[in-house]
């Protein structure tokens, strides 16, 4: 694995566990949901990503997660990656304990679909000898019969966000 993808992935999963292993009095249940986090994401590999064939026409309206509600609807979306509804219950209170900063290297991403939110995804960016590096992750869409095809629209739709502001993208799935 080239030093950049382990750095990036370093940083964005430090981001993801900062927001239970900095809290005073995280819970129970946020610190399992960590754990099955981290647990799922050793398991993925990732891959550098020269050019993306974006899509004509995407069923999925995007929005950056930029508020409560919408880091709501993110945890719902995200923690279906899970089959167990207890797993699924740990991820839903560790992922709302995630706090933004103005000025966060992480911006994650809620797709909506006819109206209701369906999936999710997360760009994470950092510098690199002064060029901008970006990792796409956390990309997954609730069990619909279109998972899919919205699982691909998210990701074709974060892979040219990022490659629009960085020099290099890579894709952690």
């Amino acid at each position: 694995m080239p030093l950049i993808t382990e750095k990036l992935i370093t940083l964005k999963n430090a981001w993801m566990a900062s927001h239970i292993t900095d809290a005073e009095f995280p819970t129970p249940l946020s610190e399992k949901g960590l754990h099955l986090y981290q647990l799922a994401h050793s398991e993925l590999s990732t891959q550098v990503v020269d050019s993306v064939i974006s899509p004509s026409e995407s069923s999925l309206t995007f929005y950056p997660v930029d508020c409560h509600p919408l880091t709501i609807r993110y945890a719902l979306v995200y923690s279906s990656y899970w089959q167990q509804e207890e797993q699924q219950q740990a991820l839903v209170e560790y992922l709302t304990q995630i706090m933004f900063e103005a000025d966060a290297n992480a911006q994650l991403y809620v797709g909506f679909y006819k109206g209701k939110p369906a999936a999710t995804g997360m760009i994470y960016t950092d510098l690199d000898e002064g060029k901008k590096v970006s990792l796409v992750s956390d990309v997954h869409a609730l069990p619909l019969l279109n998972q899919d095809q919205l699982i691909q629209d998210m990701e074709y739709y974060l892979l040219a966000l990022a490659q629009s502001a960085s020099a290099t993208v890579i894709l952690q799935k």
